[in-house]
């Protein structure tokens, strides 16, 4: 799904020396990587931990929220359930049972545990974020805009989590209110390509065309067409998904499966 999109950043990797244990900054280092979308820096981070320290409850949360920042849906809840087992009352482990049952579309499920995993850690921002997301996919749209309020007044990032409320916009096909919302995220952070893409996702559902940055890559522009051209075609604007696609393998043929696909399924220009 576009709106899930998620973008894998090779940024500096951090390696571990041989010390007996992880210093919890390292760990805290790899929570952030993961936060942010940079799933292999993470990746590569735990896969650097030294053998005797890799199975720690610490580090098995971990492995479980990359997996379901992967996308990983069935084998995070596999993961999180696994330490839900062990007895375990973190609310991490909770919140993760409930945000992998929400994107395997358990609503019900999902909601009963991140609702329990914010009565428990009610100051921790991130669950009532996730209570939102959950919220979304069962198309509670004042109770997920609550929610993602009650995250921003525990000051969370205000570009993720206008992020998370344009996306929440987008689903309801709330277009120019999520541009306006999408606008003031980017501008709280210039640098999140995840933001700058469902800003593009938010103009090309309207009909306008992305525009080529100054100094941006074919690669980069490749990509930023077929964002558009799903996004017009979801939006039922075929002809101009039908003319971004066509110039996004012309661009670089970076998808050219997925996107000769998305084409062929929009039929002949009438």
């Amino acid at each position: 799904m576009i709106l899930g999109f998620r973008l894998l950043s090779l940024a500096a990797l951090f390696a571990f020396g041989t010390a007996s244990a992880a210093p919890p900054d390292d760990l805290a280092l790899v929570d952030a990587a993961i936060r942010s979308g940079r799933l292999v820096q993470a990746q590569t981070m735990l896969d650097l931990l030294p053998d005797a320290k890799s199975d720690t409850f610490e580090v098995a949360v971990l492995r479980a929220q990359l997996m379901l920042a992967q996308g990983q849906y069935a084998e995070a809840e596999r993961a999180f359930g696994k330490l839900a087992a062990t007895p375990s009352d973190d609310c991490r482990v909770v919140a993760g049972l409930g945000s992998a049952a929400a994107a395997l579309r358990h609503t019900e499920a999902a909601l009963a545990r991140l609702k329990d995993a914010t009565t428990r850690c009610p100051a921790d921002w991130r669950l009532w974020a996730d209570l939102g997301h959950a919220y979304d996919s069962g198309a509670r749209w004042n109770d997920s805009k609550a929610a993602y309020e009650r995250a921003s007044a525990l000051n969370g990032p205000r570009a993720s989590l206008l992020n998370d409320m344009a996306i929440s916009l987008l689903m309801q096909h709330r277009y120019p209110e999520a541009r306006a919302l999408l606008q003031q995220a980017l501008a709280a952070d210039p640098d999140d390509r995840r933001i700058a893409n469902n800003l593009d996702i938010a103009a090309a559902s309207m009909g306008e065309a992305p525009v080529r940055r100054r100094g941006e890559d074919a690669a980069r522009w490749a990509e930023r067409l077929s964002n558009a051209g799903y996004a017009a075609s979801l939006a039922g604007r075929s002809d101009d998904a039908r003319a971004w696609l066509t110039q996004s393998i012309a661009a670089a043929p970076i998808y050219p499966a997925a996107t000769a696909n998305i084409l062929s399924s929009l039929g002949p220009q009438k």
